[in-house]
């Protein structure tokens, strides 16, 4: 199994970005109050422009109950606007998704806490804190897959493991691999990280605009 972090302690230039095929659409994801706003945009949107976003994208709104208990299945682009670290937690902790874009629109600085993916290809995160050293960064995570249009066996047994910290904009953006161990003994390596091992079985679906 092949283990990968990004992590706010090391340091590396801001990469390219990189992304699914353009022609797909983006799924974005950002917090409306205590429910979850799904929007399906076929062209780039301005980091945090709600007004925007509802206005050049299908969208719709998606409450906490409704919301998958054991994490999304995204082979394509998705992009999560985060002003309240619940939706880091309760949404996108554990699912799987290939190509990232992480920004941070709030104002009160995150904490550091650990975020598992699946499958990870590319990220990308973005601050809007006001002089942030760091505002845009992006990152091949692992080499691309041929298709990307539904996940394989691998992507369940790669894993990202992400600071969220560094949404903060106040560092750079670091990847490393660790090649093994096998899945079964993946908790005596990393016994701290056991709280956030996600399962090995298929996600729920993505949240789908209607």
């Amino acid at each position: 199994m092949e283990q990968t972090a990004a992590s706010r302690r090391h340091t590396m230039a801001p990469a390219p970005s990189y992304g699914a095929p353009e022609h797909h659409n983006t799924t974005l994801l950002f917090d409306s109050g205590n429910s979850l706003r799904n929007c399906s945009c076929s062209a780039p949107v301005q980091d945090c422009n709600e007004a925007l976003a509802n206005s050049r994208c299908r969208c719709h709104t998606v409450t906490r109950l409704a919301l998958p208990r054991s994490g999304l299945r995204q082979p394509g682009s998705l992009a999560v606007w985060v002003r309240e670290l619940w939706v880091l937690e309760k949404l996108l902790n554990s699912s799987m998704v290939f190509h990232l874009q992480l920004s941070f629109c709030g104002v009160k600085p995150l904490q550091s806490q650990q975020l598992v993916l699946l499958g990870l290809q590319t990220l990308r995160v973005h601050s809007a804190v006001p002089g942030a050293p760091y505002p845009s960064q992006g990152i091949r995570v692992s080499p691309l897959a041929k298709t990307a249009s539904e996940p394989d066996s691998s992507s369940f047994h790669h894993m990202t493991f992400i600071d969220v910290e560094v949404l903060n904009g106040l560092s750079a953006l670091k990847a490393y691999s660790i090649i093994g161990p096998p899945p079964h003994t993946f908790s005596q390596f990393f016994p701290h990280l056991m709280q956030h091992q996600p399962s090995y079985q298929s996600p729920d679906p993505v949240l789908r605009p209607t």
